[in-house]
């Protein structure tokens, strides 16, 4: 038997790269192309939202004050731009983004409802408010049809890698909770807004419940399907950007706190959980992917 193809011993096969498996179908143009859209979307509104907050009071969909909350809602448009952006200039395989698609529809789905709800608050005879409404309502419906078209030609899924069970469970635990806490901003918005560490009115509580549903989302399907370690760095990176962008906020607009500590440590206890799972997911993953020269 020649050495090349004697096993490997089970400490090396542990370490070494992932071996070619099912389920490894390559990203289509088409979907590529799309996400480009998201990109340039994400990018916009995110931009604005986070570094010209206060503008937000007059030139976007709906008044959005005080500036924290636009810093909010921003800090979810630049971590979807570092999704989307990884996707249209580095992924190559469907798996690098496949936990991602449900999580974008559930994020649409959420906002729309919160749109539709609220509708009394948007600027209607503003362009862009129905640009926000059009996009929403647009996701979910092309979301299935090019989750469609890639699955249709992705193999049996791979076996799972064990290196991942304990994210996967630790990304079940912090899942739920992100769970309920964006069911809560949905559903008792009023409540959740005496318990927030600044002001929400309902239609932002329930727009920041989206973020929190695409968060939980992301994690959940995560916890039920990841099988590889390519599967990890496009979400885990984008959730961490996240709770990035938002750990500064307090920081940034000390004057918009309300003046509630435990609030705001809760608060901030959560989002560092996030940062500290998502950090853990990358320094599981990225290792493997480099052992083995692999790219997304």
């Amino acid at each position: 038997m020649s050495q090349s193809t004697l096993p490997l011993p089970p400490d090396r096969a542990a370490a070494g790269p992932e071996p070619a498996m099912a389920g490894d179908a390559p990203l289509l143009g088409l979907t590529r192309l799309g996400v480009l859209g998201l990109l340039v979307l994400a990018l916009a509104n995110g931009l604005f939202l986070y570094l010209l907050p206060a503008r937000a009071q007059f030139d976007y969909a709906w008044a959005i004050k005080p500036p924290i909350d636009a810093a909010f809602i921003g800090a979810g448009y630049l971590a979807g731009s570092v999704a989307t952006g990884l996707v249209v200039f580095r992924a190559r395989s469907w798996r690098s983004l496949r936990i991602l698609p449900l999580a974008l529809a559930v994020l649409a789905v959420t906002a729309l409802a919160a749109t539709l709800i609220h509708e009394d608050r948007f600027f209607w005879d503003y362009a862009p408010t129905w640009a926000w409404t059009a996009v929403y309502a647009i996701v979910p419906l092309v979301v299935p049809v090019f989750w469609w078209l890639q699955e249709r030609r992705e193999g049996p899924s791979p076996a799972a890698d064990p290196r991942l069970d304990g994210l996967r469970l630790a990304s079940a635990v912090l899942g739920v909770a992100l769970g309920a806490v964006g069911l809560a901003l949905f559903l008792l918005p009023e409540d959740m807004a005496d318990a927030w560490p600044w002001p929400l009115t309902p239609l932002l509580a329930r727009v920041s419940a989206a973020w929190y549903a695409l968060s939980a989302c992301v994690l959940v399907v995560g916890a039920v399907s990841l099988r590889r370690c390519r599967e990890v760095p496009i979400a885990y990176a984008t959730l961490g950007t996240w709770s990035l962008l938002l750990l500064v906020l307090p920081a940034l607009h000390a004057d918009d706190l309300a003046g509630r500590p435990v609030a705001l440590v809760t608060w901030l206890l959560l989002h560092a959980l996030l940062l500290a799972l998502t950090a853990w997911a990358l320094m599981i993953s990225l290792p493997v992917l480099r052992a083995g020269r692999e790219r997304l």
